[in-house]
């Protein structure tokens, strides 16, 4: 038995199956007369939706199936995040994908004007669900940024009380940061663990883990966490299967880039099954969505203000934020390697990638950079690159 074969806690069984069992709490929540909202990007406040009252599920599209639906009316040379995403809404989330089923239980979809494929889509996509769009300042840094995002947050709050019919109170939202504050520590404890010389969960599972934290309701996701953790701290390093010499020699690699929604798991299964350990994902589907809190102590909406706008898009310029976090994440992971993940026309990672790249290798650290689809086309490609950079790095 591989390390990875046996670190397979019941919790993570529960957590990668626990859709079906989600949809069914959605329905049940309609019909009691609940709104559903469904966001595509972190730049969205979880804490306004359920401080209104509402519940919200993610609707970033990472399957292959419903990339063809979408180009019927979108081009082709697109990122397939967001074909994938618009697909799933205009097929209603019933193009023979049993998985992608929450996309017809929205009420409204809030979206945000990040890149320019986006902003064009919502267009096209509020013929299919009432979408809403909130706007972002592309410049992040200084207070100027922080009162245009706190404006949209504003009407924003307004948007969900006219959605839902409660009234968004100072009470509510501290409570709900307070509350998602818990589920980012939480997700701290268990990254800390990675940092471990022989962490307990492999980087494939803990991505799976983290695609669910946007599918999953959120007292759901937190109380799967603390179970998680707590499976996770008493797996002592010595009772891992398998050899450690074999284990010590698996090369510590961050994934940084492009988003990983559920469906998408293409590279970090080629890694790990080809001898990397992930310890960490520098992404929107792994440190971006958690590392920074919630200043408790502020006015509520200016508080949530400035934590979201730090969040480092490459959507964003300067984006100095994000090379800095690359690097503090290399040292605190102590990785050996980084691989830079892009979806293929995601112009502003993949324009953003030499930054990066030039940053490691003043840094010392190897980097592969590897662009793709969600297609399987290039599985035997990008394997043979990943047996070239595990080589380089053992």
């Amino acid at each position: 038995m591989t390390h990875f074969e046996a670190t397979c806690f019941e919790t993570l069984d529960y957590i990668k199956n626990s859709y079906s069992a989600r949809i069914c709490q959605l329905e049940e929540e309609k019909k009691a007369g609940k709104k559903i909202v469904g966001t595509l990007c972190l730049f969205v406040p979880d804490e306004i939706i359920f401080a209104a009252g509402a519940d919200r599920v993610i609707l970033c599209g990472g399957k292959n199936d419903a990339v063809s639906i979408a180009e019927q009316y979108l081009p082709r040379n697109i990122c397939p995040l967001i074909k994938s995403s618009f697909g799933s809404i205009v097929n209603n989330g019933y193009s023979g994908v049993k998985s992608c089923s929450h996309f017809g239980l929205v009420d409204m979809v809030v979206a945000e004007n990040t890149c320019d494929s986006k902003k064009k889509t919502y267009e096209l996509m509020g013929d299919y669900v009432p979408t809403y769009v909130l706007d972002l300042p592309q410049k992040p840094e200084g207070p100027a940024a922080v009162k245009y995002f706190l404006e949209e947050l504003n009407k924003f709050k307004g948007i969900m009380e006219e959605l839902t019919g409660n009234k968004v109170t100072v009470e509510q939202l501290k409570k709900e940061i307070i509350s998602s504050n818990e589920t980012r520590k939480l997700l701290h404890r268990l990254y800390d663990l990675r940092k471990r010389e022989y962490p307990p969960i492999s980087g494939l599972d803990m991505i799976k883990v983290m695609q669910k934290q946007y599918v999953l309701s959120a007292e759901d996701f937190k109380e799967a966490l603390r179970t998680l953790i707590n499976e996770a701290e008493q797996t002592r390093a010595d009772s891992i299967a398998g050899s450690k010499d074999e284990f010590t020699h698996r090369p510590r690699i961050m994934i940084s880039g492009c988003p990983m929604p559920g469906g998408s798991t293409k590279v970090p299964e080629i890694i790990e099954n080809r001898g990397g350990l992930i310890v960490v994902e520098e992404s929107c589907t792994g440190t971006r969505s958690f590392w920074d809190l919630v200043d408790e102590n502020k006015d509520p909406m200016t508080a949530l203000a400035e934590r979201y706008i730090k969040i480092p898009c490459s959507c964003m310029t300067p984006n100095d934020r994000r090379i800095d976090n690359i690097l503090e994440l290399a040292r605190e992971f102590k990785v050996d390697g980084v691989v830079n993940y892009t979806l293929q026309f995601c112009h502003g990672y993949n324009i953003e990638r030499y930054k990066v790249q030039q940053a490691l290798k003043n840094a010392g650290i190897p980097v592969l950079s590897i662009e793709t689809d969600y297609s399987d086309s290039d599985v035997e490609q990008i394997g043979l690159r990943v047996d070239a950079f595990m080589e380089m790095l053992s």
